[in-house]
């Protein structure tokens, strides 16, 4: 294995740069890193809820997972050089059971099939490809993100029935330009409020 030829400290730096840029990718989408499980990087779109000046339905955040995991995919030979190491993704759309839970070190938590079922996409997906479910390409297309899709079947579990899954052949440009162009205005628009209260905050004398 890889990890069982290099020097320790080099593998936390490999691991420290891909990581770090990856949640810069996630930022830019306003996605939600959840957690790290081993080599796993699990990340959630429309959950948490956030307070926005537009309603997001489901399938932008279907789109913005499937920009910011091809942009991963860009992303991943730039801070890895080594031939040895691919990345799969794998996507699904569904409903969780999601909560901080625990007393030390609380940490924020997605449970449920639809959990089980990403990670499958992951598992049995291809490196230097991203992998979504049935589920995502349908929320995509019922919202009118167009996109090419490469159709597979996959045998899931102990199920005798292959599920039909789908590759995603690129980026849609044009959708994922005008989803950044809205998050960049709101972003804006976000600092200059905090700038305004800051600025009013100053001026409200002690005691007052």
């Amino acid at each position: 294995r890889f990890s069982d030829n290099i020097p320790p400290a080099y593998l936390v730096e490999l691991l420290n740069s891909m990581y770090s840029a990856f949640d810069e990718i996630i930022a830019k989408w306003e996605l939600h890193k959840v957690e790290i499980i081993g080599d796993a990087y699990l990340i959630s779109a429309g959950c948490p809820a956030r307070k926005s000046e537009t309603v997001v339905d489901k399938s932008e955040w279907a789109a913005r997972a499937v920009e910011a995991a091809l942009a991963m995919q860009r992303t991943f030979p730039c801070v890895c050089k080594t031939q040895s190491i691919q990345m799969r993704v794998g996507i699904h759309t569904g409903s969780v059971v999601a909560g901080v839970v625990g007393k030390k070190g609380p940490r924020y938590h997605l449970f449920g099939s639809d959990v089980s079922y990403a990670e499958l996409m992951e598992s049995t997906g291809i490196p230097k490809r991203v992998q979504i479910s049935d589920a995502t390409r349908r929320t995509l297309q019922e919202g009118g993100r167009h996109y090419d899709f490469e159709e597979r079947e996959v045998h899931v579990g102990d199920g005798a029935t292959p599920h039909r899954i789908w590759l995603v052949a690129g980026s849609n440009s044009f959708e994922a330009s005008a989803i950044q162009r809205r998050l960049m205005l709101q972003r804006r628009r976000r600092h200059k409020s905090s700038v305004l209260n800051l600025i009013a905050g100053a001026c409200i004398q002690p005691g007052a």
